[in-house]
């Protein structure tokens, strides 16, 4: 998806997006962690979830993007061990409910 096609989405579909990203990334980790994956790909799914980021609120609701910034922070100290998949995933979950 190029950045043009990305920001022809409706900001809610981006951060429904995102937010997906982010989920994939704490299951990553923990599957990881639970020994029922041999790698790792949370950092990947880290790094996409920053660029989604950036690439979001470049352009559309510039006000909010220390917000967003702040829970990428949340996401890292998810990866460094310092937050539960739950408190992370809370936050999310207000851009997938009820999408299907």
């Amino acid at each position: 998806m190029t950045s043009a096609e990305w920001n022809d989405m409706p900001l809610m579909s981006r951060l429904s997006n995102i937010s997906g990203e982010v989920k994939r990334c704490v299951d990553s980790r923990k599957n990881f962690l639970d020994g029922l994956a041999q790698k790792d790909y949370s950092e990947f799914y880290f790094h996409k979830v920053a660029d989604l980021i950036e690439l979001t609120f470049t352009q559309d609701a510039r006000n909010r993007k220390p917000e967003f910034v702040d829970e990428l922070k949340e996401l890292q100290r998810f990866l460094d061990g310092e937050a539960s998949a739950a408190y992370i995933l809370r936050y999310w979950e207000q851009f997938t409910a009820g999408v299907q």
